[in-house]
């Protein structure tokens, strides 16, 4: 081995250790972002049934680590014997997927000697969602006012007529999903 090699090892293993954690190690935040897998006995053992399992967790965002680790992951699910589960009959259409193993923003907890994560990724999904459909109402609304019926209407009664109103806001604003 020549010293080219050791120092590619050594440089290796230091970027490994800041970006990505050890099983063992503690997170000192709340979330992190990590890879997770459905858990199935056939695959994992016995273990806690109906979670997600954490493949992976990174201390920070590094897609070419994160890529290449979903990629063997999925790799390996191309290959398997059985697709069968005990939760989910269509376990096989999910882990197919392309898209089954990727980043997520997770909560760890430790249940049964797992490394168990609870998916927060989903909200932030939500709130994208639900924030879209309010701006495009804000839209309408001050296409409405742009109106020439509706400019005449306000300066007859002095107020917008209830069409030419934008509706939500931040406050509430996954209230009424």
């Amino acid at each position: 081995m020549s010293s080219l090699d050791s120092d590619y090892d050594s440089n290796f293993e230091d970027c490994y250790s800041d970006i990505v954690y050890e099983p063992e190690e503690n997170n000192m935040k709340r979330f992190c972002i990590a890879l997770c897998d459905l858990y199935n006995v056939k695959i994992h053992g016995p273990g806690p049934l109906g979670h997600y399992l954490v493949n992976c967790r990174y201390k920070i965002l590094h897609m070419d680590w994160i890529s290449e680790t979903s990629d063997f992951i999925h790799t390996e699910y191309q290959v398997l014997q059985s697709y069968h589960h005990d939760l989910h009959p269509n376990y096989r259409n999910i882990v197919l997927q392309e898209n089954y193993i990727k980043p997520e923003i997770v909560e760890c907890i430790h249940i049964d000697g797992c490394l168990v994560a609870i998916i927060k990724t989903f909200w932030i999904k939500i709130i994208q969602r639900t924030w879209k459909n309010i701006l495009k109402k804000r839209a309408e609304s001050l296409k409405c006012r742009q109106t020439l019926s509706a400019i005449l209407n306000k300066e007859i009664n002095g107020k917008w007529s209830k069409y030419c109103y934008s509706t939500g806001g931040i406050q509430g604003l996954l209230l009424n999903r």
